[in-house]
C-alpha cells in the first residue's frame, strides 16, 4: 500500500489560483533530493558519496505528485511506495546490516530525518551532513515569501524560519572528517557495496564502507579481528557515525588493545556567534570602565608605580 503525504505552504505568496514557478521548483527539488539521500543513508550509512549515483536509488526513492483539487491553497500531495515494492532484492534485509522496515518509504525516511534535525537531535542516525544540507534549502522558500510549511503524514511536522535556522546551526556543529585507525571484529559484510559492521571490544558496533577493497580480501577477514584505516565521519554531537575505509588487515593483539576504542573529533568548530553577548551598563566593558578594584587613591597608585620603576 502506498504512503500519502501532504505538503502545506502558507504565506502571502500562496494564492488559490497560482504559485510562483521558482518556489514550486525549489520545493520539488528538496523532496526529490531528500528522499534519495535519506534512503541511501539507511542503506549505505551515508547520504552522499563521490562518483555516480547508484542506479537503484533514483527508482527506489521515486514518488508521484498527485493532481487533484486541493482543499486549500498551497497544498500538494505526494504518494510514495514502500521499500518492499521498489528496493532491489540484494539490498533487502537478510543481506542488509542496517535493519530496514520494508513497509516504510524513502519519503518517510526523509521526514524522520527532517523532524530530528528540526528538534536539534545531535546524536541521531536519521540524518548526516548531506541531508542537513538538503534540509537547509527550505530557507530559500522562506526567502521567496513562504511563512510556514507543514508536512502531514499521520502526524504534523511544522517548519518555520526559526526551525531551519536551528538546522543550519546543527550543520555548523558537525566536526570535519578525520583519519583514524580502529580495531574490532569484522561482523557483517554486504557484497554488493562493501558495507560492513565492526564490533569493538566494548561491544560498540561501528558502521563502515569499504568500497575500495576487494571483495575476496574482505571475505577472507570475515569473523576475524581486524584493524581498519580510513576517514571517520561524525555526528553533530561528536560521536562517530561511520568510517570510510581505505585499508583493512588482520589485527595483532597489540593493535586490538591499542585501537579498539571509538575515536572522538580532534577539532570541533567554534560558533563565534555564541561568544557575542549583549552588554548593558552593568556588564562587559561598561562594568569595569573607570573602576579600580583597590582602596588606594590615585596619588598613592602613582607613587607606587614610580617606586617600581
Amino acid at each position: 500500500m502506498s504512503s500519502r503525504h501532504e505538503i502545506k505552504l502558507k504565506g502571502p505568496v500562496i494564492r488559490p489560483e497560482r504559485i510562483p514557478a521558482p518556489l514550486f521548483q525549489e520545493l520539488l527539488h528538496i523532496f526529490v533530493e531528500g528522499a534519495q539521500r535519506a534512503l541511501r543513508l539507511r542503506i549505505e550509512g551515508r547520504s552522499t558519496a563521490r562518483g555516480t549515483q547508484p542506479a537503484w536509488m533514483r527508482s527506489a526513492a521515486q514518488f508521484d505528485l498527485l493532481i487533484e483539487p486541493p482543499s486549500e491553497p498551497g497544498v500538494f500531495r505526494v504518494e510514495s511506495r514502500p521499500l518492499r515494492q521498489v528496493l532491489p532484492a540484494n539490498l533487502r534485509p537478510g543481506e542488509t546490516p542496517h535493519g530496514l522496515d520494508l513497509a516504510q518509504t524513502a519519503v518517510d525516511f526523509f521526514e524522520e530525518g527532517l523532524e530530528d534535525a528540526l528538534a536539534g537531535a545531535t546524536d541521531s542516525d536519521t540524518f548526516d551532513e548531506g541531508l542537513v544540507e538538503t534540509f537547509s534549502a527550505f530557507a530559500r522558500l522562506f526567502e521567496q515569501g513562504v511563512e510556514a510549511i507543514e508536512i502531514v503524514n499521520g502526524r504534523i511536522i511544522p517548519i518555520d524560519s526559526e526551525g531551519i535556522e536551528r538546522v543550519i546551526r546543527l550543520r555548523r556543529q558537525i566536526p570535519a572528517p578525520q583519519a583514524v585507525r580502529i580495531a574490532g571484529t569484522l561482523d557483517t559484510i554486504r557484497h554488493s557495496d562493501r558495507v560492513f559492521t565492526l564490533v569493538l571490544e566494548s561491544g560498540a558496533v561501528l558502521k563502515g564502507v569499504a568500497e575500495r577493497l576487494e571483495a575476496t580480501r574482505m571475505a577472507s577477514l570475515f569473523g576475524k579481528q581486524v584493524v581498519v584505516s580510513g576517514m571517520a565521519v561524525f555526528r553533530p554531537s561528536g560521536s562517530i557515525s561511520r568510517i570510510d575505509v581505505e585499508q583493512m588487515q588482520e589485527a595483532s593483539a597489540q593493535e586490538l588493545s591499542l585501537w579498539s576504542r571509538l575515536p572522538r573529533p580532534l577539532r570541533v568548530l567554534l560558533d563565534t556567534r555564541s561568544l557575542r553577548v549583549a552588554q548593558d551598563e552593568r556588564s562587559g566593558f561598561n562594568a569595569i570602565y573607570g573602576q579600580w578594584p583597590g582602596d588606594e587613591s590615585e596619588e598613592e597608585l602613582v607613587a607606587a608605580l614610580e617606586g617600581l620603576s
